[in-house]
């Protein structure tokens, strides 16, 4: 009897120990199985918006190759371009107006990808996009890049191809809207808009209504002020506040319209531009502007640089503003009117010294985009509204 169940024991192990050796060796086979190679890449179809800024567009991607686990032999593989699978990309993302990315905008820096021994991935290639300024924003442009010639291993073939995806994208995306709003900076080093005899301010601006007798784009009160409106002067006419104040009938803005809007400053001398058009030039009475007073809460009757406000809270400016820059220079009507100037200039700009773009969509913090870095501060989170312009 003992030696019955002796035996019976045994035989009940050893069946045990032969179903593990099967499970781990089906859950080898299973694992060996689903060990494809695949394209590492976060999304099939990879949408590239080109914003058209009058110089050189360049992009660039990178793709590698990998497996769920270490490959027990070396593996091999090509990229290559595939303008072959533009019809399957129109099928598979209705998309019957795209059309292939002209070539040689293409460019794959080594197209042969390869995963050691004992590894689970390649290194990253290098995917360059060039000369997309070309590209006409209107149309949308596909570049399928595919995998083949793969070695050593099976493929995923789910995941074998991407397809970049480009589009004429707007240049300004998003706006503040400052109704009921202010914001300023607090200048690092105030010098660097002191004692100006050449300069610039120039905007983007859309107003909402009128209706007040005073609304302020930016500036210093009792110093040199952007404002509409005042005692004797239509509430939607500019208007340069100096020792002199300049306006002109042909200074009138209309409501929900976008301005570009432009003031230049030569010793006195000021012109205003609107959308790139001279509409005004007359003298102010001064020779040179300070723009670099500490910033203060004005109770104390001192006066600093403010964006929607100037001397009370009901001057604000009721609309929306973008691409408010400053500069140490008189720009001219040709560098006013350079292709894209209204929407986005180069941070790294000569003679920049300020370049708040108001395209955060949150919070209450302006980035200075120019090398100075004085951000601003809103008083309130402003209204952020999309747009696309131009």
């Amino acid at each position: 009897m003992k030696n019955t169940l002796k035996y019976s024991f045994i035989l009940f192990a050893a069946a045990l120990t032969f179903a593990g050796c099967q499970t781990e060796s089906k859950r080898m086979d299973e694992h060996h199985f689903d060990n494809k190679l695949y394209l590492n890449a976060s999304n099939a179809a990879d949408e590239i918006l080109v914003k058209q800024t009058g110089s050189t567009v360049t992009v660039s991607r990178t793709l590698s190759i990998s497996t769920a686990l270490q490959t027990d032999c070396e593996v091999t593989a090509k990229l290559v371009a595939a303008p072959e699978l533009l019809s399957v990309y129109k099928q598979s993302y209705y998309n019957d107006d795209a059309i292939i990315l002209p070539e040689g905008k293409c460019e794959i820096a080594e197209s042969t990808l390869k995963i050691n021994k004992g590894a689970n991935a390649s290194p990253e290639v290098e995917i360059s996009f060039n000369g997309l300024e070309e590209l006409d924003r209107e149309l949308v442009y596909v570049q399928p890049v595919k995998l083949t010639d793969v070695q050593g291993i099976d493929v995923l073939e789910s995941k074998t191809v991407v397809y970049y995806v480009f589009k004429g994208a707007a240049l300004v995306n998003v706006v503040a809207d400052l109704a009921e709003n202010r914001a300023y900076p607090s200048w690092k080093d105030g010098s660097i808009v002191d004692d100006m005899t050449n300069f610039t301010m120039e905007c983007m601006v859309n107003f909402n209504k009128f209706g007040r007798q005073i609304s302020t784009i930016m500036g210093i009160e009792g110093n040199y002020l952007l404002r509409v409106g005042d005692s004797g002067v239509p509430d939607n006419q500019l208007q340069v506040a100096c020792s002199r104040n300049l306006t002109s009938s042909d200074l009138q803005f209309d409501t929900n319209k976008w301005y570009h809007v432009a003031v230049t400053f030569d010793n006195g001398e000021v012109k205003v531009y609107y959308n790139g058009v001279q509409k005004f030039s007359g003298n102010c009475g001064e020779s040179s502007i300070s723009l670099g007073a500490a910033h203060t809460n004005e109770s104390d009757g001192s006066r600093c640089f403010w964006i929607g406000y100037s001397y009370a809270s009901d001057r604000y400016l009721d609309g929306k503003i973008s691409e408010v820059r400053i500069w140490n220079k008189t720009l001219t009507a040709e560098e006013i009117n350079a292709p894209a100037h209204f929407y986005t200039v180069d941070p790294e700009s000569e003679g920049l010294v300020a370049y708040w773009k108001f395209d955060e969509g949150a919070g209450n913090t302006i980035k200075d985009y120019s090398v100075n870095g004085n951000d601003l501060t809103v008083d309130s989170n402003p209204g952020w509204t999309k747009v696309s312009l131009p």
